[in-house]
């Protein structure tokens, strides 16, 4: 019991820090060019889909450390979804798949979930809010725009689903990494919690001429502006105007 409970709860601030699919908001030479979060955009290309890079380590079941990559396949990328907005702020949805939840917590059952993140490197990165759905159904998908209709349509319609949504003011990517902290998660009636996790979210950003939480998107922007990573708006080199092409009047 005390394994697969440690293991759901750190699937959940997984959920919270990072292991999400990024959609994109479209791209746009109008949109804002934010600096608080923009990131790389000449990383070379891979099969890893996101342009971040959360850092793990826990004695529970990561001892030694691990990073994790937004790679095909994967079920972090198939059951997660985040929506960016034009100032830097993020909305997460994540569904915690039947498998990782444990017996402890009977269907209908909503247990009281606590957790907290103490910074270890001082960042501008907004603590969040979070919401958990421990009964999540169905109904959800019209509820909220970021959820998606396939996390629901997979196994039985008995199956117990855990919907978590975190809403984040401010994600700032100016100090090499997004956030650096030690976490804890613990659960009412169970004696098995999560304590000490230490997550690092590192921003690499996007291979060139793309963006999105995905990289799934082409950028836009002349050749010699740079591209953001969130939402493809550009920013010329220092004197130059969008409005010439980022090219020299004349």
């Amino acid at each position: 019991m005390g394994e697969k409970t440690t293991v759901w709860l750190v699937s959940v601030l997984l959920a919270v820090w990072g292991s999400t699919v990024v959609t994109g908001m479209g791209g746009s030479t109008t949109k804002k060019f934010d600096a608080r979060c923009s990131m790389p955009n000449n990383r070379a290309p891979d099969d890893n889909q996101w342009p971040f890079v959360p850092f793990v380590q826990s004695a529970a079941i990561r001892p030694d450390g691990h990073n994790f990559t937004g790679r095909t396949g994967s079920s972090t990328l198939k059951y997660s979804n985040i929506i960016l907005n034009e100032t830097c702020g993020v909305t997460i949805y994540a569904m915690v798949e039947g498998g990782d939840i444990p017996l402890d917590f009977p269907k209908g059952v909503t247990p009281k979930l606590s957790w907290g993140c103490q910074p270890l490197k001082n960042t501008s990165t907004s603590l969040p809010s979070v919401d958990v759905n421990f009964n999540s159904t169905i109904a959800d998908v019209q509820k909220y725009p970021g959820v998606k209709k396939e996390w629901y349509e997979e196994g039985s319609s008995s199956d117990r689903r855990i919907l978590v949504i975190v809403r984040t003011p401010l994600v700032d990517t100016r100090n090499g990494v997004i956030l650096d902290w030690n976490c804890y998660a613990r659960v009412d009636g169970v004696p098995v919690g999560v304590e000490n996790l230490h997550i690092i979210l590192y921003p690499i950003g996007c291979p060139a001429g793309k963006y999105g939480g995905q990289c799934e998107h082409n950028c836009t922007c002349p050749s010699n502006a740079v591209c953001h990573t969130f939402n493809g708006a550009c920013k010329c080199p220092n004197g130059l105007k969008l409005s010439d092409g980022c090219r020299k009047p004349g």
